[in-house]
């Protein structure tokens, strides 16, 4: 890395980058909607137009389709990547700036090699407050240069690494052509998970580049996001980019591995409940991270969206919407297949490391209906779950195909969700709370001393670090038995 003069790094102007990636979005959409009106002119040609020519004209015009939304794509990947240049590069100009001002405001005047040198001689009162040796004075200021210089040398550093990374995440964005999104390799069980990643890149941006038309339309907003880089939840200081496992729009599928498995010990994968959405999942996304972050990396955390979940704002909507297990039914086979997957992949690393399913409310269900189709797991936990699963009326009706599963629950006091819990004859089987084997765990307190109880608590088991009830999950992911604390 070459580090930048500081006069060149205070004047970039990181809204040319802006411009730039707008630009790109502007030809994408061109180039999109002109292969389109192409294929649909080849449709057209085919209702009046018969013969070899014609399957020719016709293949042509899929050919042209393909590579121009292969060329969209490219577009938007480098799009993306621009605007998230910039805003790094931005943000680290600012620290910069910062650096300098408050330099200058202490009498310094910096060099353009970021060297800050002072532009008088001692104070009267720093010779004062060193004893009135003018020599201690002068050292006591030299040092002061000397720290601030590694300040603003650091932060030069610092923006021209964003400038490297910027420009090496366009470079590789333009040099990405493929002609194939292929929504296969991405969402298939056992396909290499650094396949499947690859795969969901180009499947995210082909969702973009289909979504051009609407502007500003919140969905294409949140796919932008998907592509961009994010901190290193694992702590290392890095720009990574995002890991998605599965990405359909079409089946309401996204799933995400947060965290790096080539160096966790733990892996966690967190099944949430009613009213997720793909474009609404970000706080699932959140709580995953807060178990990498808070372990620096020891836990990688998976968000599985596996299908559409029951959706409605209203009490008595969401009442009939959670009562319904066809969304339960529907996904816990994909569940299934996943955790299989799963194991495969965390067996291919040689090391032993567990896996622990979490089924937040409705996503408990899910869990329950999954391990009773026999699912893998070493752990489960049924975080407040509406139940134990459809049909599980008891452990004996749970068929995980680990013999050795350990099972745990936790439901806070004055959760609503106790209204719909254990209802003999309900739609989610029994109350994993009460069923046999399985570890009822405290919710305790928040860390300001109150109780994890009532409305807010249900979603609060997992969102809020440093709760009782979140280092209890955070002690069952990573098998933290010493401090597992059971309800009383």
């Amino acid at each position: 890395m070459s580090r930048p003069s500081l006069t060149s790094a205070l004047a970039w102007r990181t809204g040319e980058l802006r411009r730039l990636a707008d630009g790109w979005d502007e030809a994408a959409r061109v180039i999109h909607q002109r292969a389109t009106a192409a294929s649909r002119a080849g449709q057209d040609t085919g209702r009046v137009w018969t013969g070899v020519a014609a399957e020719a004209a016709q293949n042509d015009a899929r050919t042209f389709t393909a590579e121009g939304d292969a060329v969209a794509r490219t577009l938007v990947l480098a799009a993306v990547a621009a605007r998230d240049g910039a805003d790094q590069l931005a943000k680290r100009q600012a620290e910069l700036a910062a650096h300098v001002e408050k330099a200058r405001s202490e009498g310094f005047l910096i060099g353009d090699d970021g060297s800050a040198a002072p532009e008088t001689l001692p104070s009267a009162l720093l010779i004062m407050l060193s004893g009135n040796d003018a020599g201690v004075a002068a050292q006591m200021l030299a040092a002061r240069g000397t720290e601030l210089s590694r300040q603003i040398v650091r932060a030069l550093d610092d923006v021209g690494a964003a400038d490297e990374d910027a420009a090496h995440d366009v470079r590789e964005a333009l040099e990405s052509v493929d002609l194939v999104a292929d929504t296969a390799m991405g969402n298939t069980d056992g396909v290499p998970w650094e396949v499947r990643i690859a795969a969901n890149r180009t499947n995210v941006a082909q969702a973009i580049v289909d979504a051009l038309d609407d502007g500003g339309d919140r969905r294409n907003a949140f796919y932008r996001g998907l592509l961009g880089e994010i901190d290193d939840p694992g702590g290392s200081g890095r720009r990574i980019d995002r890991k998605i496992l599965a990405f359909d729009p079409a089946s309401e599928s996204l799933v995400e591995l947060n965290g790096d498995l080539a160096v966790a010990n733990s892996v966690a994968v967190l099944v949430p409940g009613m009213n997720t959405t793909i474009d609404g999942s970000a706080d699932n996304t959140r709580s995953a991270r807060q178990f990498v972050s808070a372990t620096r990396g020891a836990v990688a955390a998976i968000t599985y969206l596996g299908g559409p979940f029951p959706q409605d704002e209203t009490v008595t909507g969401a009442l009939l919407e959670a009562a319904s297990p066809r969304f339960a039914i529907n996904m816990a086979p994909r569940l299934v297949a996943f955790s299989r997957d799963v194991e495969a992949t965390v067996d291919a690393t040689g090391r032993a490391i567990p896996v622990t399913y979490v089924g937040h409310s409705y996503g408990g269900a899910i869990l329950g209906t999954a391990e009773a189709l026999g699912m893998t797991a070493d752990r489960t936990l049924y975080a407040a779950a509406a139940g134990a699963g459809f049909g599980v009326d008891g452990p004996e009706d749970w068929h995980n195909r680990n013999p050795h599963v350990l099972r745990f629950s936790m439901t806070a006091p004055m959760d609503p969700i106790q209204l719909v819990q254990g209802i003999p004859g309900g739609p989610h089987g029994a109350d994993p709370d009460e069923m046999p084997g399985v570890i009822h765990l405290a919710t305790g307190r928040y860390d300001d001393g109150r109780p994890v109880a009532g409305p807010r608590a249900h979603t609060d088991v997992l969102s809020v670090a440093g709760s009782d009830a979140w280092r209890n999950v955070l002690a069952v992911i990573v098998g933290d038995r010493e401090h597992i604390v059971l309800a009383g």
